[in-house]
């Protein structure tokens, strides 16, 4: 206790010359809290006491709210109620009508997959009409056209065959007017050789003749002669003026044999066709009277004889160069150009750029029986020898294709496969143009340039 008081005694701190004790300080501090907390417990107990007077009215005023809540809330239950029920009802009225409605739609449906169902059928139906009417039709535009293309065949192996009876016809024409030329050139030189034959033998007789003449007259000159002179001057006389009337016949019979060897020459030299022998006839005809006097006189020798030949000879070429070919006309060999037995063309392609050049072997119809594949530059007289030596010396053979159509084709003598033809229905057709191929392609002796532009 002693300690408590002395402790609460003890200064704390001084103020001038005041000494503040402890239990001063505690004192103070007492009646602070008193000051401060005694004014606060009288007001929280005042706020307190407010808060529970407002507190309790509020309850009151809570319990009236709740209560008049309630009141509005079963008010609210009510009408909820009574809005459920009419809700209900309409949710019952709406919900009949629409099962109505929906049975009514569903009718409506029932009936518009009705008609639709029935429209597809017709629809269906029309289609398959239709279908069936195109099919009809297409068929028969088929059937149209495979007959329009069989009567197009039948007609176009008509013309060929018509073209080929006549190319055949054209080239047995031309064979029988070749040989009729032939026939005539070979009986005008038989006529001209017996003409010659006979002339000869008259101009031999006409110089024994006058040789005979001159004999006589010489024997009456000797007769006359006789008394003059010695007789043994006369035997030799009539020695050597027989020797000379033997000498001349000797001479001749060399030139007549002579003859007919350069008429032999000349008429392995005449040409196939037959303006040069009548060209040698006319310039033979012309000059008659040149010939006569000397089958009178009789004085041509063999030599002069074949140089007149060989002058007939010439004489006849100008007739042969009359059928000069002309700048586009390329001969193949040195024989004259033969027209009538078909002929070499040169073409251009210009659909083909690359290789725009061929040849074609045509008919004397203008047939085209063979054409060549495509050339860059213009083929050459070379290129055509080769083919027409392929022709003498190669083979057409007779294919059948898959389609069960017939084509010749050109192989060389090693093989080697040079050209194919057109295609034909019947292997007999196929085999006349091989034939006519062979014909005209020896026979062919020009090429006729078609590219060429005068």
């Amino acid at each position: 206790m002693e300690s408590f008081v002395n402790f609460m005694t003890t200064s704390m701190f001084s103020i001038g010359e005041v000494d503040i004790p402890l239990y001063a300080i505690f004192i103070v501090f007492v009646l602070l809290v008193l000051i401060i907390i005694v004014p606060s417990v009288i007001a929280t107990a005042k706020h307190n006491k407010k808060m529970q007077a407002e507190a309790e009215q509020e309850a009151q005023q809570n319990a009236e709210e709740e209560a008049a809540r309630k009141a509005a809330e079963e008010e609210a239950a009510r009408k909820a109620a009574e809005e459920e029920a009419a809700r209900k009802a309409a949710e019952e009225e709406a919900a009949r009508k629409a099962a109505e409605e929906e049975a009514a739609r569903k009718a409506a449906e029932e009936e518009a997959a009705r008609k639709a169902a029935e429209e597809e059928a017709a629809r269906k139906a029309a289609e398959e009409e239709a279908a069936r009417k195109a099919a009809e039709e297409e068929a028969a535009r088929k059937a149209a056209e495979e007959e329009a293309a069989r009567k197009a065949a039948e007609e176009e192996a008509a013309r060929k065959a018509a073209e080929e009876e006549a190319a055949r016809k054209a080239a047995e024409e031309e064979a029988a007017r070749k040989a009729a030329e032939e026939e005539a050139a070979r009986k005008a030189a038989e006529e001209e050789e017996a003409k010659r034959v006979a002339e000869e033998e008259a101009a031999k007789k006409a110089e024994e003749e006058k040789k005979e003449e001159e004999a006589k007259a010489e024997e009456v000159a000797a007769t006359e002669a006789a008394p003059v002179k010695k007789p043994a001057t006369r035997k030799p006389s009539n020695a050597a003026k027989k020797k000379a009337a033997a000498e001349p016949v000797k001479e001749e019979q060399p030139a007549v044999a002579e003859d007919k060897e350069d008429e032999e020459v000349k008429a392995e030299k005449k040409p196939t066709t037959r303006k040069p022998a009548a060209a040698t006839k006319k310039a033979e005809e012309k000059k008659p009277a040149e010939k006569k006097p000397a089958a009178k006189a009789a004085e041509k020798k063999p030599a002069e004889k074949k140089a007149a030949a060989k002058t007939t000879e010439k004489k006849t070429a100008p007739a042969a160069e009359e059928t000069a070919p002309v700048s586009n006309i390329v001969l193949l060999t040195d024989e004259p150009a033969k027209p009538a037995g078909g002929r070499y063309v040169i073409i251009k392609d210009d659909e083909n750029p690359i290789k725009p050049y061929k040849f074609q072997l045509k008919a004397n119809n203008g047939q085209v029986l063979y054409e060549s594949e495509g050339y860059k530059a213009k083929p050459k007289k070379a290129s055509i020898m080769a083919f027409k030596k392929a022709v003498e010396q190669g083979t057409l053979a007779i294919d059948k294709e898959k389609n069960g159509t017939y084509r010749y084709k050109l192989y060389k003598a090693d093989g080697t496969l040079m050209g194919v033809g057109e295609s034909y229905s019947a292997k007999a057709r196929a085999e006349s143009s091989a034939e006519s191929v062979k014909a005209f392609a020896a026979s062919a002796n020009f090429i006729e340039d078609l590219t060429v532009t005068e």
